[in-house]
């Protein structure tokens, strides 16, 4: 009997000392599966105006940064600029959302909260934004947005055509569904996918035009690369 008894726990302890590997093993694959999911995308731009719906948020040059970790289709961010909106010298804006892929149509859906140095949190709007690309060259799309707190709506329609030699042109069209319209139209250049120089018109019947020339630079990192 106390044969049999000690086979009995020699084999059970075989059975847990083999298990174990394995077990440490799947467990290493799901954290790595994880981790590969896991993206960072951050960028910084210098404009030489920030202009937000047809209307300047700044008198002379912006500086603006923005950090956005994203797991599969969910992201969130922070983006921040500086503003010369008296008493504030900064915007931070926080968000979050999903951005579902359907063929070539991407919707972007979420909600942003805006944050100035001095007056502190002021409000947030929920946002959808579809966008399609017909062909490699031609994609366009709609933004929409509701603000709950002052009860506002703003909507925009934009398109983009991609040209040879890594340029592209792009406009928008927005409008606040009263007698405030906005649009900008642009060309850019994009330099290894990271660095891009645009300059763009901006117009309004509601806010001086402006001309706005701008350097970003946007890259991503995935965690388990």
């Amino acid at each position: 009997m106390k044969l049999a008894r000690k086979t009995l726990v020699l084999l059970a302890s075989a059975t847990v000392l083999s298990a174990a590997p394995a077990f440490a093993a799947d467990s290493y694959t799901s954290q790595e599966d994880i981790a590969s999911a896991i993206e960072v995308a951050f960028g910084a731009t210098l404009a030489t105006r920030y202009v937000s719906r047809g209307v300047a948020q700044t008198t002379g040059p912006a500086i603006q940064g923005y950090i956005e970790p994203s797991y599969g289709i969910f992201y969130t961010g922070v983006w921040a600029s500086n503003v010369d909106l008296a008493p504030d010298r900064a915007e931070i804006d926080l968000y979050a959302g999903i951005r579902p892929e359907f063929g070539d149509l991407t919707v972007d859906l979420g909600y942003v909260h805006y944050f100035y140095d001095k007056t502190g949190s002021y409000s947030g709007e929920f946002y959808v934004k579809p966008t399609y690309a017909f062909t490699e060259e031609f994609s366009a799309g709609a933004e929409l947005y509701y603000d709950p707190k002052f009860k506002t709506t703003y909507g925009v329609l934009n398109a983009e055509i991609s040209l040879p030699e890594n340029f592209a042109v792009s406009g928008g069209v927005g409008t606040w569904f009263n007698n405030n319209t906005d649009w900008n139209v642009g060309i850019s250049y994009t330099f290894q996918e990271v660095v891009t120089l645009d300059v763009r018109y901006h117009d309004s019947n509601h806010s001086p035009e402006r001309f706005v020339a701008s350097l970003s630079f946007d890259t991503s990192v995935g965690l388990g690369r």
